[in-house]
């Protein structure tokens, strides 16, 4: 069966395109990378780039200055020595102009209306119509200050003799005819590599700079947004765990309970420390734990004595005042798992909390509660689930990357969380 031309062509016709400009959109990312959009239009030069700048026109004025004088018998010392030098200074200040010129004209305009918007084929062509002028121009210059005279080391300039007013100023050797025309070119050229060097100056600074700043803004906004979503992490924390409380405050009450006051107490000291002591990034280890006892206090009292005896919580490695950071809220969510979906009726353990500190800042604690037979039954999650379980996992991601391990293991009828804090 016979193609059709036209159905063959037509994926060519798109292909093309996307193959011509593959290497544009591979350098767009990069580019867009420092944030133009954002800071192209407005963004001053600095005060550095200024400084630099200048002592750079300054140090090659200088020394094309130093070798000029070095070619004649003693440094000026009169006007009228100094006579000789005019062209080469006023050349010397018309290159200065003109290239702070190109200097400022690429870094405020060249840049962000091509580089800035990804467009490098516009930057070559502007930057090259930036630099001929230039060239062109300094190069005329140039030939022309040497067409007024003798060159500067064709001459010798001596001290005024006896009887005369004005030095006596001597032609060593020297040609004023105009230079050959290779001469005159080759001094364009010359001009135009000081150009280029000039806009690739200015271009590498304002890039490097855009980078730098965009990068910076990034991390800023990563940190805001970072800050952000823990307060809001925090916020879900705190009413979570009172709903959890309130229920158990509650559960005292009906019954007409004499614990439920200092249930209350309890409460009282907990939302001190969720109000006024957690509001911090980390806080030490020995307030943590404070707050986790005073959570096992408040469920055990709604509990009896021989449940009581079965919640345990061990501690070592650590001291009354032990200041090891840790971020607060951080432990209590995988307790609060235990209470709300482990088997307190488990004898002789219900629920076993551990809390290991080792000598090099490793925390590991775990969790390890008695699943309810109704539940054994049915296969239980490998990963912790709940709001407050949700959040640590996120918190963790956030407070702790790459530093932290959250273990998860199901035995027959038990649950067992692991967390491990590396110092």
């Amino acid at each position: 069966m016979e193609v059709p031309l036209a159905s063959v062509a037509a994926p060519l016709a798109e292909a093309t395109p996307a193959t011509r400009l593959g290497w544009r959109a591979r350098l767009r990312p990069w580019l867009r990378s420092a944030n133009w959009p954002a800071t192209s239009e407005s963004v001053p030069v600095p005060r550095s780039v200024h400084v630099l700048l200048w002592l750079w026109l300054v140090g090659i004025d200088a020394l094309k200055l130093g070798n000029t004088i070095s070619l004649l018998p003693h440094f000026p010392a009169s006007a009228h020595e100094w006579q000789p030098l005019l062209p080469l200074l006023g050349r010397l200040l018309l290159e200065d102009m003109c290239g702070a010129l190109l200097f400022y004209l690429t870094w405020r305009w060249l840049i962000p209306q091509t580089l800035g918007r990804a467009r490098v084929v516009h930057y070559v062509l502007l930057a090259a119509l930036l630099v001929l002028p230039y060239s062109a121009l300094i190069g005329w210059v140039t030939t022309q200050t040497s067409r007024k005279g003798v060159q500067i080391s064709a001459y010798r300039v001596t001290r005024p003799a006896a009887g005369q007013k004005k030095p006596v100023t001597t032609i060593v050797s020297g040609n004023k005819q105009p230079p050959a025309v290779p001469e005159f070119w080759m001094r364009i050229i010359s001009a135009g590599i000081i150009g280029v060097f000039i806009v690739g100056s200015s271009s590498a600074l304002r890039i490097t700079g855009d980078y730098i700043r965009g990068q910076r803004n990034r991390r800023e906004m990563e940190r805001q947004q970072l800050l952000t979503e823990l307060a809001m992490l925090k916020t879900q924390i705190n009413p979570h765990f009172l709903f959890n409380t309130l229920n158990n405050i509650y559960s005292l009450t009906s019954r007409k309970s004499d614990k439920a006051p200092e249930a209350v107490l309890r409460l009282a000291e907990i939302m001190r420390y969720l109000l006024y002591e957690s509001s911090t990034d980390t806080v030490p280890l020995s307030r943590e734990l404070a707050h986790l006892r005073s959570f096992l206090d408040l469920q055990r009292l709604r509990l009896s004595a021989s449940a009581q005896e079965a919640i345990q919580l061990e501690v070592s490695g650590t001291s009354p005042e032990c200041a090891h950071p840790i971020a607060p809220l951080l432990l209590l969510p995988l307790v609060e798992n235990a209470f709300k979906h482990g088997d307190l009726t488990a004898r002789p353990v219900a629920v076993h909390i551990s809390l290991v500190l080792a000598p090099d800042g490793l925390l590991r604690f775990s969790v390890l509660n008695h699943v309810a037979p109704a539940d054994a039954e049915r296969e239980l999650p490998r990963q912790p689930g709940g709001v407050g379980l949700v959040n640590l996992r996120r918190r963790l991601e956030l407070l702790y990357p790459g530093r932290y391990a959250l273990d998860v293991q199901t035995p027959p009828g038990q649950h067992l969380v692991t967390l491990v804090l590396l110092g």
